[in-house]
């Protein structure tokens, strides 16, 4: 009141609300709306505004206005009295935020201790959020000047040759576009997940918590599964994704295996080899690849015994593309048991066919004697209803739309309505069609399916030739023992256990349904029984046709098929082969390790005879012990064997490698199917999954820069990942700095140069000792700043921030809209670093519209959730590979890094070397430049 000209200079520094009396706040609030329409704020003014608003008694009237501006000296201090004003507020918000913390203490309404922290670092920093820096704001040009030429020649100073001013990427081409990654800027590199790694539509993955196999378009769609992922000691386990990926459309293969497995996939994504993870595009025929030797999963969905024993003999020998059933098989014991377990539908009969030279059958037909009875129950219950409601049966028969002659044949048990009048009658009466009769009409009539039928309907069994049939999905969903009892009953029609020479044992499984053969192939697997599938050509009707037989050799799964699962009706056989397998010597020709192990032992060893090593664990070296292992010996290593040398050597990864839950199975055929639908699961840590019982696998350029700044910049790099443990993340930079393949990295097989590599690599890291790994899952964006800035603040700031990913970061309270989430993520990063004047580096995905068009070449738009993305941004960098799309192209190993935004540079592109074996891209040097090494 005294100066209005301060009024400017004070509300920048001060608001309303940091007032502690109520009419102070009011008397400010008034003061603001005096200003905002242009008028002068004195005595008069202001007394007038708050009399018309009716504030002027609760503020203490015109006197306390002139009590106010009379104990004012002078408005000389007037911002040192504003600043008394706002650190006071700030205390007295500090206080209210620990009332509200220590409240939330004593109530935690079921919230964790995490939501709890993440609350109260929330609302600490919003305090510091609202508030307006007195240094920010207009500033003369003269000062700005000064500040920009100050900022050039510090600049002049600290650029070196190539031009850069901020963090170097390690990428020369991509320096001079960028001139570095600059402080406070937010920098989002944007690629498709699995760039390409995909399987086609239709592919089915085993769910390990209910045994049910879905096809991985369900789970897509769905967005949730469950999943068997091999982890880093060879062992399945069940897991979660956290990303479901819709591809497009994409050229895919088939790969057939020795064992007959199959499973359609592009041409860059990976099996699991001898030498560990390899695409598609560098594995040969006759190379062997990782499939799981069991699926140790069984579901609790149980069915009724006779229900379970149906379904297999109605699959093995049935036939259901008549009106009734009918099962056709010679031996008694399985007809007596086929018609006992029928008879438990009740309703239903069973009438046999024996004809000369004809295997004997049994038919499946509706009971006429039940079906009688059931129409007097339904005559009983109708009469009942009739009753109850007092109707007549001329009124029935008007809301059953009939005759009344119909009405009286129903009151008699001597017909039923038709479907259309049996629905009629019950919505009439008030009363369910179970309520007129137990099994609904159908159960009843006498031209209609029967309970039987009505059933196989229920199991997708019922119309299917010999040449359609699988197994119902319910099966899949059976708990272990009445899984065993279904195997058992399918392989007493059609299954078979014989000894050759009384020195082979063996079983086959024999179906014209190449899926039914491929469905009890898997069910086998449950077991750990490894069947191998192939097709032949059988007889039929006197010509030729396809058939599938799945055959067991391996000693292991016979002995464990017979032992769990067995052959009713063949059970004499099935001792023979037991008594046999007993004398025998087992053979491990079917289940040895991959060449590569050989090179692994023979690198353990290194110069120690085996003798000695006998003679560490106080044991003589047996008479006659030969390993094979010699150069140029490639007899394979027998998993017993293995284990044996990992005994000798103290060899963990020997010893897992032999104990695995993995079977080396050759690649038998490698078939292009043209472009198909594929999709892809994105699974945290182990970044793999089973599918039709192959393993399958699914950040290098951002790690590289990451890589680049920790080795070369004085403050430490900061990554949060949100997708990949810390162990993993340092496995992967030590094979792109060390240049050493990354699955010998991972799966420890390196010879002593790559030790060599490897030691010098991990001693540079560790003598700068400039990284720092947070690996914490579903981080809000408070938890990451707060984190950052303890680091900045322990270290006097930090040269760099990544980020992996941002769509995995979350932000409490906010998760019922997505785009208001991502936009909060997006601006709290870039806020982030703009308060620590360092390079913010965010990995986004891009959305699968892109696949769509023929230049897949992504832009900004194609960002996921792009909108608060692409604002917030400085730069925005995509990585295309153009081999992903065009595997025959002449862009094999070569990478471009797209800049489709720089809010303070140049856009386009730059080309790089992408080395997958090494997890790296490099600089790439071209025909016409000079070579920068």
């Amino acid at each position: 009141m005294l100066d209005n000209e301060a009024w400017d200079n004070v509300a920048e520094r001060v608001i309303a609300d940091d007032f502690y009396l109520r009419s102070h706040r009011i008397i400010f609030s008034s003061m603001q709306g005096l200003i905002s329409r242009e008028k002068p704020i004195d005595l008069v003014t202001l007394s007038e505004l708050l009399e018309q608003t009716g504030e002027l008694q609760q503020v203490g009237g015109f006197p306390y206005l002139l009590e106010i501006q009379k104990n004012t000296p002078s408005s000389a201090n007037i911002l040192a009295y504003a600043d008394i004003v706002r650190e006071r507020a700030v205390v007295r918000e500090m206080i209210g935020v620990a009332n509200e913390i220590a409240e939330s203490g004593f109530d935690t309404q079921g919230r964790s201790s995490n939501e709890l922290l993440d609350m109260a670092e929330s609302k600490v920093f919003k305090i510091a959020e609202k508030r307006t820096n007195a240094n920010d704001g207009p500033k003369g040009i003269g000062d700005i000047l000064n500040r920009t030429l100050d900022r050039i020649e510090f600049l002049s100073t600290q650029t070196n040759h190539n031009g850069v001013t901020g963090v170097s990427t390690g990428y020369h081409d991509l320096d001079r576009m960028t001139t570095g990654l600059q402080p406070s800027d937010l920098i989002i590199v944007a690629a498709r997940p699995s760039m390409g790694k995909c399987i086609v539509a239709g592919s089915r993955v085993m769910d390990p918590q209910s045994g049910a196999l879905h096809v991985i378009d369900d789970l897509v769609k769905n967005g949730e599964a469950n999943v068997f992922s091999l982890n880093n000691d060879f062992k399945l386990r069940s897991t979660r994704p956290s990303a479901f990926v819709d591809d497009g459309y994409k050229p895919v293969f088939r790969v057939t295996t020795a064992l007959g497995r199959e499973i359609e996939t592009t041409i860059t994504h990976p099996f699991l080899t001898g030498e560990g993870w390899k695409p598609l595009a560098h594995i040969d025929v006759g190379e062997r690849v990782a499939v799981p030797r069991k699926l140790d999963a069984f579901g609790n969905s149980a069915l009724p015994e006779h229900e379970i024993k149906l379904l297999a003999y109605m699959l093995a020998d049935g036939g259901t593309t008549d009106t009734n059933p009918k099962f056709t098989n010679g031996n008694p014991r399985v007809l007596d048991e086929f018609r006992h377990c029928v008879e438990q539908f009740g309703g239903v009969r069973c009438s046999s066919s024996l004809s000369l030279n004809r295997t004997p059958s049994v038919r499946v037909r509706a009971c006429e004697k039940s079906l009688l009875e059931r129409r007097q129950i339904f005559a009983t219950r109708l009469r009942e209803s009739m009753q109850a409601l007092s109707l007549t049966a001329r009124q029935v028969a008007l809301l059953s739309g009939v005759v009344p002659s119909a009405t009286t044949a129903w009151l008699q048990g001597k017909s039923l309505p038709n479907s259309d009048a049996f629905k009629r009658l019950s919505d009439g009466l008030g009363v369910t069609a179970e309520g007129l009769l137990q099994g609904g009409r159908d159960s009843a009539g006498k031209n209609d399916k029967n309970r039987f039928t009505a059933w196989l309907q229920q199991h997708q069994v019922m119309a299917k030739s010999a040449l359609h049939k699988s197994v119902p999905k319910d099966v899949f969903k059976l708990p272990r023992a009445q899984l065993a009892l279904f195997l058992n009953r399918l392989f007493c029609c059609d299954g078979s256990i014989f000894v050759q020479n009384k020195r082979q044992v063996a079983l086959s499984y024999a179906s014209s349904s190449k899926a039914l053969a491929r469905d009890v192939q898997h069910l086998l697997l449950r077991f750990g029984v490894l069947a191998r599938l192939r097709e032949k050509q059988v007889k039929y009707k006197g010509s030729f046709r396809s058939a599938c037989e799945l055959v067991i050799t391996h000693r292991q799964s016979i002995n464990t098929f017979i032992n769990e699962i067995g052959i009713f009706g063949k059970e004499e056989r099935v001792e023979t082969a037991r008594a046999v397998l007993g004398e025998l010597q087992e053979s491990h020709n079917l289940d040895s390790l991959p060449d590569s192990a050989i090179d692994y032992i023979r690198a353990r060893k290194g110069s120690r005879s085996w003798a000695s090593l006998f003679t560490e664990k106080g044991e003589v070296m047996p008479n006659g012990f030969n390993p094979h292992l010699s150069a140029g010996s490639r007899r394979r290593i027998s998993r017993n064997k293995a284990a044996e040398y990992a005994r000798l050597l103290d060899d963990e990864y020997l010893q897992n490698l032999a104990s695995s839950d993995l079977y080396w199975d050759e690649v038998v055929k490698i078939e292009p199917l043209g472009s198909k639908q594929v999709y892809d699961l994105s699974v945290p840590d182990t970044h793999n999954f089973v599918a039709e019982d192959i393993l399958v696998h699914n950040t290098t350029f951002a790690m590289n820069l990451a890589e680049h700044a920790a080795l070369n910049e004085d403050k430490p790099v900061v990554i949060f990942s949100l997708e990949m443990p810390a162990e993993q993340i340092m496995m992967r930079m030590l094979a792109s700095l060390s240049r050493v393949n990354q699955t010998k990295v991972r799966t420890g097989n390196l010879d002593d140069d790559d030790w060599a590599r490897i030691s010098s690599t991990m001693g540079m890291l560790n003598e700068k000792n400039n990284m720092y790994i947070d690996d914490g899952s579903g981080l809000t964006p408070t938890e990451v700043r707060s984190r950052s800035r303890r680091i900045a603040r322990e270290h006097g700031g930090v040269s760099m921030i990544m980020v992996d990913y941002l769509q995995l970061m979350t932000v409490p309270g906010m998760s019922e809209n997505r785009t208001l989430e991502i936009a909060e993520i997006s601006r709290s990063l870039k806020a982030l670093a703009k308060e620590l004047k360092c390079p913010v580096v965010a990995l986004s995905q891009l959305n699968r519209s892109l696949e769509q068009r023929s230049d897949k070449r992504p832009v900004n738009s194609d960002l996921r959730e792009s909108g608060s993305i692409e604002q917030d941004a400085d730069v925005i960098m995509f990585i295309y590979r153009d081999e992903v799309y065009h595997p025959d192209g002449d862009k094999q190993g070569l990478a471009e890094i797209i800049l489709g935004k720089q809010r303070n540079g140049p856009i386009g592109s730059v080309e790089l070397k992408f080395h997958g074996a090494l997890s790296r891209f490099d600089n790439y040097a071209r025909a016409d430049t000079e070579d920068d090494y």
